[in-house]
């Protein structure tokens, strides 16, 4: 279990998102060896979503990684991805996410579903701050939703420039989840966030890993989106 209780269910419900503890300091050394790992991988050319070394995504590692899924299918995470679904949680997305000091890119308003392209069970979202996160390197920043209310996916329009897809571009900033490396924020697929440029001498890594209740299955193919591994 993450060190701090986790918050009511129902009010995540009401705002979309919540701060949900921190991971024990031996998981947030597992995730920071990881990563450090893959980054001493040369950046992926044509990598849908990355921006070179100012915006790396660095997806799918549990697959080669034992020490990575004894994080992301293990009891801490799975205890966090009940709590919020209230069902029996299944790995769909994992990645780490990094921006590089100084350049690091920001990336767009967005709901996560609107980057599967077909109607979908809403699943969650579960970002883990492997550095302390601040307003000058990059946090994310989210907006309040009513999950119960506001069910529905905005359109979203893809920024090729930016590589990224766009949902929302109104005046709200949004609240930033301001924590400590080892810190948790949840949110619903729905709920739109964004995150900041880091300007800091360092990067910032985060880890994101979503599960949702269900096999999200591509109707297409009838295979998963993604994955469809039982916790």
């Amino acid at each position: 279990m993450p060190i701090s209780p986790l918050p009511d269910p129902a009010a995540f419900r009401n705002t979309g998102w919540a701060l949900a503890g921190r991971i024990q300091a031996t998981t947030l050394d597992r995730l920071r060896n990881v990563c450090d790992r893959l980054l001493h991988t040369p950046p992926e050319a044509g990598r849908s979503l990355s921006l070179g070394d100012n915006r790396r995504f660095l997806a799918h590692a549990h697959l080669h990684d034992e020490d990575l899924r004894t994080v992301v299918l293990g009891p801490e995470l799975k205890a966090v991805a009940t709590h919020f679904l209230g069902a029996a949680p299944y790995l769909f997305n994992e990645q780490f996410v990094v921006k590089g000091p100084k350049t690091g890119a920001p990336f767009a308003w967005h709901q996560d579903s609107g980057y599967v392209g077909f109607e979908h069970k809403p699943y969650l979202s579960v970002w883990i701050a492997l550095d302390d996160t601040t307003l000058e390197n990059g946090p994310i920043y989210l907006l309040p939703r009513d999950l119960d209310r506001e069910t529905h996916v905005e359109p979203h329009v893809w920024d090729e420039a930016a590589k990224e897809r766009v949902g929302y571009t109104g005046a709200e900033p949004g609240q930033p989840a301001l924590m400590s490396a080892g810190g948790i924020v949840v949110f619903s697929s729905l709920t739109l966030h964004r995150s900041s440029a880091n300007t800091s001498d360092a990067p910032r890594r985060a880890y994101l890993a979503q599960y949702s209740t269900e096999p999200i299955l591509d109707p297409t193919t009838g295979r998963p989106k993604s994955f469809a591994t039982p916790l």
